[in-house]
């Protein structure tokens, strides 16, 4: 811990904290920033004032100045007619000057337009930002009529393909930090999906936040590993081009090549078609 402007401190000071502890590493007005941040990306419809000094367990005094900081700074906002806060599009661009992220985005576009127009069905590319999915990119159906989902959303990464397909090839620490944060009820099952996942390569599955719509959602990798994973949200149309079968089938492919222009490792044809 850096001393305050003025003064040395004494060797009582330098070594009153253990090494690790919370204490020499905290800095109070960082930690309720940050700890304000999650509470709203958990929170998709937004919290006003009260709801967020009750979340987090702290006082008004202690969050108020926080708070009307980050709106300042455009890292949220707030709805005039409802008063509550939620995360701007801030963090959302701030992630896009990521080097990384900027190429993983650059690189999945054209092939997500390429799904959207072949299959006339909408498409997104997704990843995991803690307990959520954030959308980065999504391509929706030429069709007048379609379903999709919009750049930048963040949906509970439980109940969507695109994070269930992420955490199954993600590594076991991985996956037991995201399962100790779940409900019991939400445990029951899931290592056996990530396994169903993992052998077939893909995910084929009801959604379970719109009712009618078939997430298919393939793994995108690079030299690291999991980075991300494409999901078509596919609806049952007139005179489809591609059949949902078809379409998982272009999927796949285009996932892998996605995976190749990352530097990733596709999985092999015979973990897809397992």
């Amino acid at each position: 811990m850096k001393a305050r402007r003025g003064r040395m401190p004494s060797k009582t000071e330098k070594h009153a904290a253990p090494a690790g502890s919370k204490e020499k590493s905290s800095v109070p007005a960082v930690e309720k920033a940050l700890d304000v941040l999650e509470a709203l990306a958990g929170s998709p419809l937004g919290l006003t004032m009260n709801e967020i000094v009750e979340t987090l367990g702290r006082t008004m005094g202690e969050i108020y100045r926080v708070v009307i900081y980050l709106a300042e700074r455009d890292y949220i906002e707030q709805d005039p007619d409802s008063g509550r806060y939620s995360l701007s599009m801030r963090l959302f661009e701030l992630s896009h000057r990521h080097e990384p992220t900027e190429r993983l985005v650059r690189n999945a576009i054209p092939l997500l337009e390429r799904i959207a127009f072949q299959t006339e069905q909408s498409c997104h590319l997704g990843i995991v930002n803690r307990s959520n999915v954030l959308v980065l990119a999504s391509v929706r159906s030429p069709r007048p009529a379609s379903y999709g989902v919009r750049t930048g959303g963040m949906f509970p990464a439980v109940k969507t393909s695109t994070g269930n397909v992420i955490l199954a090839f993600s590594g076991k620490e991985t996956q037991r930090r995201y399962i100790s944060r779940l409900a019991v009820d939400e445990k029951a099952g899931l290592r056996e999906r990530f396994d169903v996942i993992c052998r077939k390569g893909y995910e084929d599955w009801p959604s379970e936040m719109v009712h009618g719509v078939r997430n298919l959602c393939v793994p995108v990798f690079d030299k690291r590993g999991i980075v991300a994973a494409l999901t078509i949200g596919f609806i049952d149309q007139s005179t489809p081009p591609m059949t949902a079968e078809e379409s998982l089938e272009m999927l796949c492919a285009v996932g892998e090549e996605l995976t190749h222009s990352l530097g990733g490792v596709p999985l092999s044809v015979t973990d897809v078609a397992g």
